[in-house]
């Protein structure tokens, strides 16, 4: 149908005359055109299509909020409506009622979130604020949580009723929502000290305030494509999402507003609905009915324990058996909320405080999803941009040092740094991924030889400069537990590089297994890593003893001999190896110390980890030794020496400042 049919005016007798859609008046006979055989006529009680049901330009029904009945009969009381001259030809929503505006109905609903201070702060369930990490984005759950914390907080609850709420968010719980992520996102941190009181004394503690930056105007949509909200529902959530004032922590001030239709691509949503990139875990709320089984599942537990745990001869009274349930799902103190009501709504309404309260490792109306991210979306890091300005005609400096901070409980001793580097070497390795040898069916590296250390052959990169990469664990703060990685490599690291560098964000350790197999009971310790930014060591000045420059360097770690022990011992090894690298070793004094200070503890040599866990480097030295070094000169670190020192032995702090 062409426009000029679809805005042509209605005649009086004519096969689309509104008169003769609802059949006939009472008393009066059907007019003759109202027959099947004229399919443009319907008879009384077939629906007319869409496209041939009429609209009055005269009527607020044009508007998008809402459609009238167009039934002529129902305007007689109104001149305008009742003159054919108004009636156009439209495609309106079909409603037999009566004249009333329609409910709005949603195909699509969602929720445009906009930051206007430009940060973004949520600690992710189960993470402790000092691991700087930022949930991204924003977790289903946290949302529903949002719009109920509103309703409480600012709903009209004269006008909306808890039965509303409740129909609302089980209607939002049943569908996984999609995002569209403004990309330029950057992760970042501040750090300050934060008061902590214990009684009458007060202390101040280091806490990292992590939070993503978010480019001006930016938008995070989120959109559950396979509902529809219509009447009460639509209009709730649209009252709810205005009022919203915040969304994870409280500095992170937001404006918020509902779709009614997807105005953009979503670009990170369920891995189960087809969506690549990046993987990641987000906490999602069940569905009504799957909480409800999962509810139901959990009860039984508790019965069936504390059934078990009761004197066989005296089982528990039904009445006791209620009490103790009620006692192992409410949170301790007077007024100890359920921790596990009856309903969705009320599971979602439950404070932080008393899920930790009952030590709850996840919250019970909720589980991890697994999404996928797109690669263009996920969250930077800026370098560090200090130094002199450069000529415009140079060619840039390619950044040698890329600096980690490590969050975790409990963080690694500085004893094990060895395992630190070997773990932090294999995270960035298979961030390139492996490629298989048909023949041998081992696994080689596609990382890029800074990184692996290995030639295209899988040889060893053989060179006296150490071009490739050094993994080196820190303890910047001396406390004795590593808090900090450093990667250097010597020949720079190009954007291939920085990027898959960019994309570590945890290590773990793994027990060793005994015949093959780790027992139910053997504990991984994984760690959080937040990368400070690439640069130059001299870009890290007084944060970093190992990255200093200084005249005095002292052992962090065992300093081995890589090869057998000439009669010059480990002073001799190590004027070797300082030639190789092309140090000058005239009037360069090297003593041996019996111990080092780790954290006020006195150390020695063989307190540290002195091995790898694999490799094909033969180790001659297995004691080591604990070495202080003065230059002539001042020498910029950082400086790693001797066997394994590409993976934290061999390490040389300086005097920082």
């Amino acid at each position: 149908m062409d426009c000029r049919t679809h805005h042509r005016v209605l005649q009086p007798g004519s096969p689309a005359d509104p008169s003769l859609w609802s059949g006939r008046r009472r008393g009066q006979a059907a007019h003759p055109l109202g027959s099947l055989q004229d399919p443009e006529v319907p008879r009384r009680g077939v629906a007319l299509p869409n496209r041939l049901r009429p609209r009055c330009s005269r009527c607020p029904s044009n508007s998008p909020a809402g459609v009238r009945d167009a039934d002529a009969r129902r305007h007689r009381s109104r001149s305008p409506h009742a003159n054919p001259e108004n009636w156009r030809i439209g495609p309106i929503r079909r409603h037999p009622g009566p004249h009333r505006h329609l409910p709005e109905v949603a195909p699509v609903f969602g929720l445009a979130f906009r930051f206007p201070t430009g940060r973004y702060h949520a600690t992710p369930w189960g993470r402790n604020v000092n691991e700087a990490d930022v949930a991204w984005p924003p977790e289903p759950w946290r949302i529903l949580r949002a719009l109920v914390a509103c309703y409480w907080r600012k709903g009209d609850r004269e006008h909306w009723s808890e039965g509303d709420l409740a129909r609302l968010i089980d209607t939002l719980a049943e569908d996984l929502p999609v995002f569209h992520l403004p990309g330029g996102a950057i992760h970042s941190h501040t750090r300050h000290y934060m008061p902590v009181r214990k009684g009458k004394s007060e202390s101040k503690t280091l806490v990292f305030d992590a939070f993503l930056h978010l480019p001006d105007g930016a938008e995070v949509h989120v959109l559950w494509q396979d509902i529809t909200l219509t009447g009460n529902s639509l209009d709730l959530a649209k009252d709810l999402a205005s009022g919203i004032g915040y969304l994870g922590r409280a500095e992170s001030w937001t404006e918020c507003r509902a779709l009614t239709e997807a105005g953009c691509e979503p670009n990170c949503g369920p891995a189960e609905l087809g969506f690549e990139g990046e993987p990641l875990r987000l906490l999602v709320p069940r569905s009504p009915s799957a909480y409800q089984l999962e509810r139901t599942r959990l009860i039984a537990r508790e019965t069936a324990r504390i059934q078990a745990a009761a004197s066989s001869k005296r089982p528990p009274t039904k009445h006791a058996l209620q009490t103790k349930l009620d006692r192992s799902f409410r949170a301790k103190g007077k007024g100890g909320a359920d921790t596990l009501p009856e309903s969705l709504v009320d599971a979602l309404s439950l404070d932080t405080a008393d899920l930790q309260n009952r030590k709850w490792n996840q919250p019970p109306a909720a589980y991890e999803a697994i999404y996928r991210r797109a690669p263009t979306v996920r969250p930077g890091v800026l370098p560090r941009s200090l130094g002199r300005p450069r000529n415009a005609n140079s060619k840039p400096e390619l950044p040698t040092v890329a600096r980690y901070l490590l969050a975790g409980r409990p963080r690694p001793r500085v004893e094990d740094a060895i395992k630190i580097g070997e773990v932090m070497r294999a995270a960035a390795l298979s961030k390139f991924g492996w490629r298989a040898d048909e023949a041998t069916g081992k696994r080689h590296p596609l990382a890029p030889w800074q990184i692996s250390g290995r030639d295209r052959d899988g040889r060893p990169v053989h060179d006296p400069g150490h071009p490739a990469a050094f993994w080196l664990p820190e303890d910047a703060d001396d406390d004795g537990w590593i808090d900090h990685v450093t990667v250097f490599i010597a020949s720079g690291m190009d954007e291939e590089v920085r990027f898959g560098l960019d994309r570590v964000t945890r290590i773990w350790l793994t027990p060793r297994a005994e015949r093959g197999n780790l027992s139910d009971d053997a504990r991984i310790d994984e760690w959080r890593l937040a990368l400070e930014g690439f640069g130059r060591p001299q870009d890290f000045d007084g944060s970093s003893r190992i990255l200093a420059a200084s005249r005095r360097w002292r052992s962090v770690t065992p300093f081995l001999a890589s090869g057998h022990l000439k009669r010059h011992g480990y002073a001799g090894e190590l004027r070797r190896l300082l030639k190789r690298r092309g140090i000058a070793t005239e009037d360069v004094t090297v003593k041996e110390l019996s111990e080092v200070s780790v954290s006020g503890t006195p150390r020695r040599a063989l307190n540290f980890y002195r091995f790898r866990s694999r490799g094909r480097e033969i180790q001659h030295d297995s004691r080591g030794s604990l070495l202080e070094i003065e230059f002539p000169r001042v020498v910029r670190g950082p400086l790693a020496l001797g066997y394994a020192s590409h993976f934290g032995l061999g390490m040389f702090g300086g005097e920082v400042g």
